[in-house]
């Protein structure tokens, strides 16, 4: 079946799911579908066909519990055949699919455990009969695998994004997330902004209290960072003790805004090390640009933001700072 070998020829998760849910709808009459996948913090739902309308690529955070299909289906561990959804008063709906009236849900379990579920629904009441229940729970293993073949796959990808220390984006995938948003920004005339985040006296830090120490200040100011941030923003290590924070849709005057939380976070929360007694207080220093704003492009981007902590180490350090383009001004 197709299916088997979906995971070996999709470029991303996507893909995956969408040659699952095409293979599918030969053997049934399929409307749309939908998979949903149990992450530490709920359950992440993903529609993978509509008939009629392009799949959509945003997914659904839902409570890891029963009180929706999706999280009953995997709390349970028990395939689910409806004919009339209409009718359902037992639990919310777990994918907005206006007008499916049948519908069958399956587990999916990978390595012994249950890790998803999976959904096809169709327009019409009464649409599946016993035997399709019966196909579509013998394809629940190979469906399982091919999505979770995905997802390995997928998670070695961004251990490769990840700086080891600080469990944030490297260098180098920071460099392909700017070139992203700046060409993005450019297509749609939306701003970007980025923040330059270095930690203060970090050596003085390193050369006292020790390397591990030191690690241990760049995971916290990392976290810290990572916290105040949007879904949509990215928190990379820069190199050394430098950070970077990537702002879509935002404006200078929105980076300082967001400069400055990171700052009053860093300066409210000293760190305790491992071994020591006493708090440590950290501090950071940061610079701001924007695009198209201050830059023409993501190197001057950066360099206007690294400029702008330049000055802010200079005017005393624990503080943001913006250094507008002299180029663009004149």
């Amino acid at each position: 079946m197709e299916i088997a070998s979906a995971a070996a020829g999709a470029d991303d998760f996507d893909t995956v799911l969408e040659t699952i849910a095409r293979s599918l709808r030969r053997l049934f009459p399929v409307d749309g579908a939908a998979l949903g996948l149990l992450e530490a913090d709920g359950i992440l739902v993903r529609a993978v066909l509509k008939r009629g309308a392009a799949p959509s690529h945003e997914p659904e955070r839902l409570p890891a519990d029963a009180s929706h299909l999706m999280g009953w289906v995997i709390r349970k561990d028990r395939a689910l055949w409806r004919n009339d959804v209409p009718a359902e008063m037992r639990f919310a709906e777990s994918v907005k699919s206006p007008g499916m009236k049948s519908d069958m849900t399956i587990p999916l379990r990978a390595r012994g455990q249950v890790m998803g579920a999976f959904r096809v629904a169709c327009r019409k009441r009464h649409a599946f009969d016993p035997e399709d229940f019966e196909v579509l729970k013998r394809c629940a293993d190979v469906t399982a695998v091919a999505v979770e073949t995905q997802r390995l796959l997928l998670a070695t990808k961004r251990l490769a994004e990840l700086d080891g220390v600080t469990g944030v984006f490297n260098h180098r995938h920071f460099r392909t997330l700017l070139d992203q948003e700046v060409e993005r920004a450019r297509r749609l005339e939306r701003p970007v902004a980025l923040i330059m985040v270095d930690i203060d006296f970090f050596k003085r830090f390193n050369d006292t209290y020790g390397h591990q120490a030191g690690d241990e200040v760049l995971r916290h100011v990392a976290q810290l960072a990572g916290r105040v941030l949007r879904r949509s923003d990215a928190v990379a290590r820069y190199g050394g003790e430098e950070f970077v924070v990537l702002l879509p849709d935002a404006l200078t005057e929105d980076a300082l805004k967001v400069a400055e939380t990171i700052r009053a976070e860093v300066e409210r929360n000293p760190l305790t090390p491992t071994g020591m007694l006493r708090p440590v207080q950290v501090t950071v220093s940061l610079g701001v640009a924007s695009f198209p704003a201050d830059a023409i492009n993501g190197p001057e981007l950066v360099a206007l933001a690294d400029r702008g902590l330049y000055q802010a180490k200079a005017r005393g350090r624990n503080r943001a700072c913006h250094a507008p383009s002299t180029t663009l001004q004149g």
